[in-house]
């Protein structure tokens, strides 16, 4: 029965609607966000999460409900990639997947001003997102036998990813001992250009891009 689910056809309407939740999530509350200190939001020096931070962000509702849309989604086109792909690869894709798109589900469902839960969701969200695009990236590379007949080059389109997961989570690691929450902002100094939040974005922006791009091929 679970086999149904690797119609590639499903997997597209699952990457496109994760992909458009995902990009309007952020767009949409962004154009009318107003920070603690009145100021407009960045993403040059702005977290992703302080989008959906209850009590600050305006549209923090639809940051967290497009979230949940978009994690949700992910973890079904995930599911359906991962069947209608063959080989081992495609399989630990398929299970990081299902990680990365649940975390990003809790991600809205715990906002950042819930912050040590938000960390746990966030923090599942960075490390499964670079093992699934990885693994993904491996099945299109190396593929089994007797399965979709998909150009291998489109393996490489996961390097961008991979280079944003990886910069960022090596971040994340040199401060591990220093903060005790590494994703708060609280009685912080913002600074003009803050790379942290410039890394962030840029995995989030090449997830995204990348699913809508395997969402328009696979067919």
């Amino acid at each position: 029965m679970l086999e149904q689910f690797g119609d590639p056809m499903i997997f597209k309407i699952a990457g496109l609607t994760g992909a458009a939740f995902g990009l309007l999530g952020v767009i949409l509350p962004a154009s009318v966000y107003r920070g603690k200190e009145g100021e407009k939001y960045s993403f040059l020096n702005h977290y992703i999460s302080e989008l959906g931070e209850r009590g600050v962000s305006r549209w923090a509702w639809v940051f967290n409900f497009s979230f949940i849309i978009c994690g949700l989604s992910l973890t079904l086109a995930s599911i359906s990639l991962g069947l209608y792909l063959s080989g081992v690869w495609s399989k630990l894709g398929l299970l990081f997947g299902v990680i990365t798109g649940l975390g990003l589900t809790m991600v809205g469902v715990f906002p950042m001003d819930t912050i040590k839960p938000h960390t746990i969701a966030a923090l599942t969200f960075f490390r499964g997102g670079f093992l699934m695009v990885l693994t993904f990236s491996l099945a299109f590379l190396f593929p089994g036998e007797g399965g979709a007949v998909i150009p291998r080059l489109m393996g490489l389109a996961g390097v961008v990813p991979l280079s944003a997961f990886g910069y960022f989570l090596w971040l994340m690691w040199t401060v591990r001992d220093k903060v005790d929450q590494p994703l708060s902002t609280k009685e912080m100094e913002r600074p003009r250009v803050w790379k942290f939040a410039v890394w962030e974005w840029a995995i989030y922006f090449s997830v995204m891009f990348w699913l809508l791009l395997f969402s328009l091929v696979i067919s």
